[in-house]
């Protein structure tokens, strides 16, 4: 900001000051017999997954409970394996997990509308489809319901990008690829494009590139990876991320915790992550072209695909998506049809009316 306008950390702060007064007037913000809530992340503290989902969500926080209420954030592998939080969270370990659904998708296609789909949504349009579209109340429904989790959005990012030690353009380049992915993509990149996906955690990204044991590898944004250091463990990188357009963290609290907490710290929860969800998304965008300008100076080289290859992508992740909800659909379970049904329908409809 410029002259006498205030930083956007204090209209943050302010606008959730107004937002929980407005809110809570004559409430007395006490949960019964707790004042704080153990979670675990999937990622150090160094990361930038971490400080833009925890910072801001905490700072938020401590403003509207007026300092009464806060979550102890562990961060990843302190609790328990990055790839099982949810499970943690179920099993008691953590109270609860700040997770991005894209980890769960071996349990429930879902997650991959939930956390960011290959060819899906990008971060503006996942946000309003979480916010106004119906998406957040689809996810606390569906957590509730199959994972005994009280959920809602933490966090979303803008697209990730590849790192590769192949040049990746058109469709063939990927037949054959050893790719370190996860979630939807890497069950698409099998099937669809003959690709060979693997799966691990972060601590393990770099070694495994550099050491050319896998040829290319998501992990995040390059303002993330670069702290990684990816841009060192091959010379490529590939744009855009259509296999990952956006993605997302989530908070999910044990359901029974959360249930005991008073009306208005729910409340207060919910402002705090919603607020944390935008500057997120900001700040980590503007990152993301310091990130850029970094790496390109650095000398990796920028690799566009050509646009068959993201047709092809988006293709691939529709029909994915459809051919899972039919066979939930038939035994018995709904929920994915019913998700890929409000998924794309707020999609088409954003992308033949926005201007």
């Amino acid at each position: 900001m410029t002259m006498e306008k205030p930083s956007r950390r204090a209209f943050i702060q302010t606008a959730a000051l107004g937002s929980a007064a407005a809110a809570f007037a004559g409430t007395t913000a006490q949960a019964q017999g707790r004042s704080r809530i153990r979670a675990a992340h999937i990622v150090p503290e160094s990361s930038k997954m971490y400080q833009l989902s925890v910072g801001p969500f905490q700072r938020v926080l401590d403003i509207v409970t007026d300092g009464s209420f806060s979550f102890q954030v562990f961060a990843g592998g302190t609790i328990a394996p990055p790839l099982q939080t949810y499970q943690a969270v179920q099993d008691g370990l953590a109270e609860a997990g700040m997770v991005p659904p894209l980890w769960a998708v071996n349990l429930d296609p879902v997650n991959s509308l939930f956390g960011g789909h290959p060819g899906g949504m990008a971060a503006e349009e996942l946000l309003n489809w979480y916010f106004v579209g119906g998406g957040s109340e689809l996810l606390a429904e569906h957590r509730r319901e199959t994972m005994g989790l009280h959920s809602m959005l933490l966090s979303i990012n803008p697209s990730e990008v590849w790192h590769s030690h192949k040049i990746i353009r058109v469709p063939e380049d990927l037949q054959g690829v050893r790719f370190r992915t996860a979630g939807a993509w890497a069950t698409i990149l099998n099937e669809y494009f003959g690709g060979a996906a693997t799966t691990v955690g972060p601590s393990e990204v770099f070694t495994m590139l550099e050491r050319r044991g896998v040829d290319a590898a998501e992990w995040s944004t390059p303002s993330e990876n670069l702290i990684m250091g990816l841009e060192d463990a091959a010379p490529y990188m590939i744009v855009p991320g259509i296999h990952a357009p956006a993605a997302c963290l989530e908070l999910a609290i044990r359901a029974e915790v959360w249930d005991e907490l008073d009306a208005s710290i729910q409340r207060k929860i919910e402002i705090a992550a919603r607020e944390a969800v935008v500057e997120c998304l900001t700040e980590w965008s503007a990152a993301d072209l310091t990130a850029m300008e970094t790496m390109r100076e650095r000398g990796i080289e920028i690799i566009e695909m050509d646009q068959s290859l993201i047709d092809a992508i988006r293709a691939a992740g529709r029909d994915w998506a459809e051919a899972q909800a039919t066979e939930r659909a038939a035994a018995g379970d709904d929920w994915m049809r019913r998700v890929t049904e409000s998924y794309y329908g707020f999609h088409d409809r954003w992308q033949a009316n926005s201007i």
